[in-house]
């Protein structure tokens, strides 16, 4: 598969929520890990990460090929908590925008493609 706004088609991403959405791995680690919700909009695949028992202290994005890997460091000196989502088409030219919020985190992967690849990682620090 390539990017998005090539050969991806509406039936490709459905199979893959609905297969992301069955897999029992993913709940464990909604569990283990932090929450993650999926969104489909007009412009954007929207990724919403949710922490529930822990302040996020810092948050690094690093898109490779068709991964997206999300790493949140607690406030509290835990150890860091990570996620890593495959997508069904490559994110190398899809603008990625990182938006925290008290409690949670929206990573908005834009179906607008970029001629050149954007930056490959996203750091954000400060308490969430």
């Amino acid at each position: 598969m390539s990017n998005a706004g090539d050969d991806f088609t509406l039936e490709e991403w459905e199979r893959w929520m609905k297969d992301w959405l069955l897999d029992p791995y993913t709940t464990k680690l909604d569990e283990t890990q932090f929450r993650v919700d999926l969104f489909d909009t007009t412009d954007a695949y929207i990724v919403e990460a949710t922490p529930s028992n822990f302040t996020m202290q810092e948050i690094i994005l690093e898109k490779k090929e068709q991964t997206l890997s999300i790493q949140i460091m607690p406030a509290e000196g835990n150890s860091k908590r990570e996620r890593s989502l495959q997508f069904p088409f490559s994110l190398k030219n899809n603008p990625i925008h990182l938006y925290p919020r008290k409690g949670f985190i929206e990573i908005h992967i834009l179906k607008t493609l970029d001629k050149k690849p954007g930056p490959s990682i996203i750091r954000c620090q400060g308490q969430f």
